[in-house]
């Protein structure tokens, strides 16, 4: 993080000498406001008072990008983040350089499943306010409204959407048979190479093979190709429901948001998300402190 960022959000007084370079300036927190959760919503509502938007040239400078990047890792510990993006957009609408740009940073930063800030929660935010922008294009504002409607899909704290599948054996079965403590989801493709590194590794988990043994736990895999050969031709690993999405209901967009493969889910007992879009190790930690 930006050392004048850490420095506004600690309690120790500000020095009034600590600022980025020219012309991208950030603002000095009152020193009356002491608590982290109002420092962090002072600095995301002010960050962008000083920042030069009115020069277009700004918008491709790496420092740009920099200072962008440094705000967006005070935006989680703001209360009023929503707000503040919001405010940045309507800011920034005099300046369609500035709105094209904010909208590529927030895609590469918060969207990328390479990114260590990928935030589908942050992300929402942005989107939101692009697909309320006036000065971005028609296309733009679409493209934003259809990304945000997939984003809010099965959102932590929501019951997972209900969906058909067809297991090894041809029969029709429903994500709404299942009744465990924890159920997951693993939507997969077996000629990925990710998604076999994921099965194996899932496979070999002395947590999640504990949970399955005592039938605390729920794995419910899904080859979201349908019943390909290689689908047909892979190994199902002890324990675990292995179906196809047959009809292809999964690929349309409007049960999950299916961007990466794989994609796994955690559910709890009332089948309402806990982890989305979980990396293993992330499911093995759940696991492991709810044991």
């Amino acid at each position: 993080m930006h050392r004048s960022i850490r420095l506004l959000l600690c309690l120790l007084p500000l020095a009034a000498s600590l600022r980025a370079q020219e012309p991208l300036r950030l603002p000095a927190v009152p020193p009356t406001l002491t608590a982290p959760a109002e420092r962090a919503d002072y600095l995301v509502a002010h960050y962008w008072d000083h920042a030069g938007l009115d020069d277009p040239a700004l918008a491709d400078d790496p420092a740009f990008e920099q200072f962008f990047v440094d705000y967006l890792s005070v935006l989680p510990l703001a209360p009023q983040a929503g707000p503040a993006v919001a405010a940045l957009f309507a800011r920034a609408d005099a300046h369609p350089d500035f709105l094209t740009r904010l909208s590529e940073l927030a895609d590469l930063y918060l969207d990328e499943a390479a990114s260590p800030l990928r935030d589908e929660a942050l992300h929402i935010l942005f989107l939101g306010a692009e697909a309320a922008s006036p000065r971005l294009t028609p296309d733009e504002r679409e493209r934003a409204r259809i990304l945000l409607r997939l984003a809010q899909l099965n959102r932590p704290g929501d019951e997972a959407s209900d969906f058909a599948f067809a297991d090894r054996e041809g029969r029709t079965r429903r994500l709404a048979e299942f009744s465990a403590e924890r159920i997951l989801l693993f939507f997969n493709d077996p000629e990925c190479v990710d998604c076999r590194r994921a099965k194996a590794l899932l496979a070999a988990s002395p947590v999640v093979r504990r949970w399955l043994a005592t039938g605390r736990l729920a794995l419910l895999s899904v080859c979201v190709e349908g019943p390909t050969p290689a689908w047909r031709a892979a190994a199902v690993p002890e324990g675990w429901t292995d179906g196809c999405d047959a009809d292809g209901a999964l690929s349309e967009g409007t049960l999950y948001y299916l961007k990466t493969m794989p994609t796994l889910l955690l559910l709890d007992a009332e089948r309402r998300v806990v982890l989305k879009d979980a990396a293993v190790d992330a499911v093995e930690r759940a696991l492991g402190e709810a044991e």
